[in-house]
């Protein structure tokens, strides 16, 4: 969605990825489509050098990685921001940096479930419908990171100074639940 909005972006991908189990003609790629690409193997320190470069140059640093990764690397927020402190650092986890579930994978359908949304997809009575991973993947996670990048870049061009800015699927679609929740309680629905 950057990319769409005019950003010049990079995606790092692992050195050694395969190609991706439903493989698109690059014209229709949405996932790779706008952004240059770059394989590097994090693990190793020339991988880790190149990354720290990179972002000593750049706006923004977007990662996915599971709570405690990108610092196991030597890639965590402190790091990074020490080479530029004027960068924004966005994390996008599933559920958060901590708490009891923090370290555990999930899927768009599971941060449905622990928002108490997943209930109000489909028939009254009938078993839920399996959603597409709009909610919690998308809205919940990508919209909400995206959103704090836009205001953390904003509010850089007052102070001069990045941010770290971190989004977690599970409270992004609890927010997006709140007027269904609202409804319901009202019995509205």
């Amino acid at each position: 969605m950057l990319s769409e909005m005019g950003a010049d972006v990079l995606r790092i991908e692992r050195a050694d990825a395969k190609e991706p189990l439903l493989s698109l003609p690059e014209a229709h790629d949405l996932d790779r489509h706008g952004r240059s690409i770059l394989r590097l193997d994090l693990k190793r320190p020339d991988g880790a050098e190149l990354l720290l470069r990179l972002a000593e140059k750049a706006d923004v640093l977007i990662e996915g990685f599971r709570p405690g990764v990108m610092e196991r690397l030597g890639l965590g927020p402190d790091v990074v921001l020490e080479g530029n402190p004027a960068l924004i650092y966005g994390r996008l986890t599933g559920f958060g940096q901590d708490g009891p579930l923090s370290r555990r994978a999930g899927h768009d359908i599971t941060y449905l479930a622990y928002a108490g949304l997943l209930h109000a997809v489909g028939r009254q009575g009938a078993p839920p419908v399996p959603p597409l991973n709009l909610v919690a993947d998308q809205g919940g996670g990508a919209m909400m990171l995206i959103a704090g990048v836009l205001a953390a870049l904003f509010q850089r061009s007052r102070t001069g100074k990045g941010q770290v800015i971190d989004a977690a699927m599970v409270e992004g679609a609890s927010m997006l639940a709140a007027p269904i929740h609202a409804f319901m309680a009202a019995s509205i629905t």
